[in-house]
């Protein structure tokens, strides 16, 4: 019995380093024996079945792989308290990350609609539904292709912050406005 349990810790701290040690190795491109990525005789690089655009490693091999650009915009700039409204200022940074997105191959836009956590569970995620697909909306307006944009509501999951209801109902309501929020993450490549 002893010797029985004894095999079975060594087997089990054997495959917990040898878990640990698969998992550092993991590299995206082919490296050689002084860790240089190789490349071809058309100067690109040679991944690896681990390569992601997450791992892109910069200019060198990847550069036409636009980093994974994600834009908060704020609720205080885009919507007004329990509205799926776009307001104004919203308008003028979403015509913004329109305006990055020219000569972007994109992939897909993902835009998740957030809310605070005042009110029913299902209104906010009913109004954090509605808040991405303004979003969407009005970048369908811009020319962003409706197909590649992808909606999402998550009401009050995820918060930014965290505010105690001391003061008045106004000041509580204003220290849960970053709550209230829009999330768009745009993932493409750049046009040669």
């Amino acid at each position: 019995m002893k010797k029985t349990l004894a095999l079975g810790a060594a087997m089990a701290a054997l495959l917990a380093t040898s878990g640990m040690a698969s998992a550092a190795d993991v590299f995206p491109y082919v490296k050689n024996n002084y860790g240089i990525t190789v490349m071809n005789s058309y100067d690109l690089c040679w991944r690896t079945g681990f390569w992601t655009p997450a791992l892109a490693e910069g200019i060198e091999c990847d550069g036409d792989i636009a980093n994974s650009g994600k834009i908060v915009l704020a609720a205080d700039t885009l919507f007004d308290l329990n509205s799926a409204k776009v307001k104004p200022e919203g308008v003028k940074m979403l015509n913004e990350l329109v305006a990055r997105m020219s000569g972007l191959n994109v992939d897909v836009v993902m835009a998740t609609g957030y809310t605070d956590i005042t009110g029913p569970a299902s209104y906010n995620q009913t109004l954090s539904e509605r808040r991405a697909e303004a979003v969407k909306s009005y970048m369908v307006a811009q020319g962003v292709p409706a197909d590649k944009i992808q909606t999402e509501g998550k009401a009050s999951l995820d918060p930014v912050v965290t505010c105690e209801q001391t003061g008045t109902k106004a000041e509580y309501i204003a220290c849960l406005a970053p709550n209230r929020r829009a999330v768009v993450e745009v993932v493409g490549t750049r046009a040669q």
